[in-house]
Order: structure tokens, then sequence, then C-alpha cells
């Protein structure tokens, strides 16, 4: 299996973004090309958007929170990448560019074909969701430990994803609910594991303002969404709690 070779997710006006990232990624000499993000605000009514059921995410979530043309156009860019990872058959290392490439993100670059072959998917940014980016190690691959995570990540600033992961994304993924990041978050459902570094590779650069995933404030929702939301949110725990729990007892047998 080839190197993964590392995809930057941008808009194509994100000028300043992408020399942020031009800089970093030439300075460690790795190849790279640049994925052209889609544009919600621009192509309101891009093909993929169809795959949007806001229904669905009104009886989850309430009404009044539906995901904007931004949200959509992140999605639709990670789904294109998915895509075009399972149609060259080559595993790739998805970057945001508003990703701080950190030390360790060499040593990972090292060994990204060894861990595309085992795992299929790798988180390479730290976890917003789990203290101490804590988690259960799996085993350790140079400087690093490979943790399964008893939670998802919560953004897509970074990831390594070979085509079968892919291709379980896509399948999933023909009806959007969820931003993409949630989305992926749902592996207690899709069944592409919540597998990340310690250290972590990359972080996410915070001075700079989300120019393809921006949600807006909404209307105060109404007591019966917030039960709504509510009951989505425990239904969700039972079924993540029970998956990290099997995930668990298959590890102890091993």
């Amino acid at each position: 299996m080839p190197k993964p070779l590392i995809h930057v997710v941008s808009l194509v006006s994100a000028t300043d973004r992408r020399d942020f990232m031009r800089r970093q990624l030439q300075e460690l000499g790795v190849d790279y090309l640049f994925f052209d993000a889609v544009n919600g605000a621009e192509n309101p009514h891009h093909y993929l958007f169809d795959k949007y059921n806001d229904k669905k995410r009104a009886r989850r979530k309430g009404k009044g929170t539906p995901l904007r043309t931004s949200q959509l156009g992140c999605f639709a860019s990670h789904y294109l990448l998915w895509e075009k990872c399972v149609r060259d058959g080559q595993a790739i290392i998805v970057l945001e560019d508003d990703a701080i490439l950190l030390a360790p993100f060499m040593p990972f670059h090292e060994i990204a074909e060894q861990l595309a072959d085992k795992y299929g998917f790798v988180w390479i940014q730290p976890s917003n969701k789990i203290k101490d980016h804590s988690g259960l190690i799996l085993e350790r691959i140079g400087p690093f430990a490979v943790k399964k995570f008893a939670k998802g990540f919560s953004h897509t600033a970074g990831y390594l994803i070979a085509p079968a992961k892919a291709q379980a994304l896509l399948d999933y993924c023909s009806e959007w609910i969820y931003p993409v990041d949630d989305t992926m978050d749902r592996f207690f459902e899709h069944k592409v594991e919540a597998i990340g570094l310690d250290p972590f590779c990359i972080r996410p650069d915070d001075s700079f303002e989300s120019s393809i995933n921006v949600a807006a404030p909404g209307p105060r929702r109404s007591w019966s969404d917030v039960m709504r939301r509510e009951f989505a949110n425990l239904a969700d725990t039972v079924k993540r709690t029970a998956h990290n729990t099997l995930f668990s007892i298959r590890q102890k047998r091993h």
C-alpha cells in the first residue's frame, strides 16, 4: 500500500488558509494537494444536499435547528473525499485548512500506511469530548499509543481513512441528519470506530473563524423540542454505552 497522500480541504477563496497550510507542509517536505471544498453559501443547490432530511432532523433535534448550507457544504466536502478514497483504492490523510501540524505529525506520517492497513480509520486530532484525551490503549506503535475512545471527536480537523472505512461511511450517509463531525462520531451505528493517537498530531487553529462549517443561533426551543432532543441524546448514550461495553469485552478475550 503506497503512503497515504495528504488532502487539504479548503475553499478556493480561502487564500490565507491555503497559504497557512502550504507553509507548514512545504517546510515538512511532504506531498499534498488541496481539495476544493463545497461552498454551500455559493452553491446552495449542490446535488449532494438532496441527502439532507430536515424532517427527520427536526424529529430528533427539534424545529428551528436545521443544518445550514455551510454545514451541508462541509459534509459534502468530506463525502466527496470518501468517494475519492474508494474510487482510487488508496488510503488518504484528510486535513482541514485550520490544522496546526504538531511535532508528532511526521512520526505519524511515517507509519500512516501501517495504521491504514490495520485500523482503516484513525483520528489524528484531539478529542474535545474526552478529558485528558483518555481512552482504551489497544497497542503502542512507535511513539504512539493507539486508543479506542468512548466518545467521538466533535470536529474534523484531521484523520486517516482507508477505502473500506470510507465505503462504510458512504453507506451510512445515504441520508444526512447531523453535521459531518457528529455523523462521524456515531461509531456505535456505522461501526467506524473512534480510534485515535496519543499524542495527537494536529490541533485546529482557533484563531481562524470557520469558513465551511458555520452554524447560526436558532430560535428559542419549545419545551417539546427540548424533550425530543433530550430523548434522542439519551437513546444515543444507551447505544454508545452498549457498543463500548461489547468492544471492551472483545478486547479482553483477545
